[in-house]
């Protein structure tokens, strides 16, 4: 049996029986005042929930795709049994809570911090070149990073790493380079440049920094981790995977994953400041058209616990061109008035959209137009905070890129044809 627990608190167990995910609150977290949902799709209840809401809300704590498959194949275990891959990896994930062994669960509870000097950074980035997933390298910790991309939690205080041990939380995500580098050149460099630029502008985002080790790494700030008088606090977040209550194979609108339309309605249904989420949602669709993420799908937002047990739209994280890597499909995660081709997308998709979303479509363009103007007058800016050369590749991208797209929104948000 695993224990699912906030805190010093267990809130509930959760089982596999006859090859089912089963799970319950128990009645001493349901007694508490303070006691919230694991989901909104796993309501307080005395009740047994639903498999398949416990599946999709677990499953979506769990790393994917290549990185899933390695650390299988190097722990042997089973790829379909997320039972079995919590219990290896659940003490540190995305949110609030974390997954202990029932007989863990007796031992007394010190959560600690492993220095993780540089030089053990850069061991750990020269073994990505064997395939080898960070997780896999520091696997007695149990750490669990949702998402397909090859990443670590750590602990950064004053310009030293930690590794956090026995339920300790960490404070930021530490991003390599995309794997193989010659497929995915510059890609610490474009994910810093779209966060910082989306920043500049306005949007809500995960702050980031670059470490050299000597290779660029991402260092990203967890939003799902406050530090208050020097204790570091878990928030409780949750993707729109599982406020969709779909598996993270899912996460893409053609493979029943949710749209834009699903994300406007989680937000109307669940946000404790709605009209505010729902602005903060244009942008970052206006945004990641802008800026060729044709990645943007439903792992990629979140949303936030407030005090009162509402949610609140968290900051945007993963964003990256993936445009400048002309071997990636450039059609859109999430359809927009249903074309998914950046190319075609014409003042008629944007208006379906609005009609589907109950957006005024005056308001989607003034919000492009003011967009577009604060990306032409902050990019430089943020090339030189990065220290990215006027001629550089990178720059040169995305300074073509956002005038060829910002060209045609400019064109085409004022020629709505049927």
């Amino acid at each position: 049996m695993l224990l699912v627990r906030y805190g010093g608190d267990t809130v509930g167990q959760l089982d596999l029986r006859k090859g089912r995910l089963v799970f319950h609150y128990l009645r001493d977290w349901l007694q508490r005042p303070t006691a919230f949902p694991l989901s909104t799709r796993l309501p307080l209840s005395d009740d047994e929930l639903p498999s398949d809401e416990v599946l999709a809300f677990f499953a979506n704590l769990l790393p994917e795709g290549p990185v899933l498959d390695t650390l299988c194949r190097l722990r042997r275990l089973p790829r379909a049994n997320v039972y079995r891959l919590l219990e290896a990896f659940g003490r540190e994930c995305a949110g609030a809570f974390e997954i202990v062994p029932e007989e863990e669960a007796v031992l007394p509870r010190e959560g600690s911090y492993r220095p993780y000097l540089m030089e053990d950074v850069r061991r750990d980035l020269k073994a990505l070149h064997d395939n080898i997933p960070l997780l896999q390298l520091h696997g007695q910790l149990r750490l669990s990073m949702a998402g397909a991309q090859n990443k670590i939690p750590v602990r950064y205080d004053n310009g030293e790493f930690s590794l956090p041990m026995g339920g300790a939380p960490s404070t930021h995500i530490l991003k390599p380079a995309l794997q193989p580098e010659q497929l995915y050149p510059d890609s610490v460099y474009n994910e810093a440049f779209c966060l910082r630029l989306a920043q500049s502008v306005g949007l809500p985002v995960a702050p980031v920094e670059i470490i050299h080790a000597p290779d660029p790494v991402l260092l990203v700030r967890r939003f799902d981790r406050i530090v208050e008088e020097g204790s570091i606090q878990r928030l409780h977040q949750l993707d729109f995977c599982q406020l969709a209550g779909v598996l993270p194979g899912q996460k893409y609108e053609v493979d029943g994953g949710p749209g834009l339309g699903d994300l406007f309605a989680l937000v109307d249904a669940h946000s404790v400041l709605p009209a505010r989420d729902r602005l903060q949602l244009v942008d970052w669709t206006l945004f990641n058209y802008l800026i060729g993420n044709a990645d943007a799908h439903a792992k990629n937002m979140a949303m936030l616990f407030a005090p009162d047990g509402r949610l609140r739209l968290a900051p945007a994280y993963d964003l990256l061109s993936t445009a400048y890597w002309p071997a990636l499909a450039d059609k859109l995660a999430m359809a927009i008035g249903g074309e998914r081709r950046p190319a075609w997308l014409m003042g008629r998709h944007w208006q379906r959209m609005c009609d589907a979303v109950g957006l005024n479509f005056t308001q989607l363009r003034r919000r492009a137009m003011g967009l577009l103007n604060a990306i032409d007058q902050q990019m430089p800016n943020v090339a030189n905070d990065l220290s990215l050369s006027e001629h550089s590749r990178l720059l040169g991208h995305f300074q073509e890129l956002i005038h060829t797209r910002g060209g045609w929104l400019r064109e085409r948000m004022y020629q709505v044809d049927p």
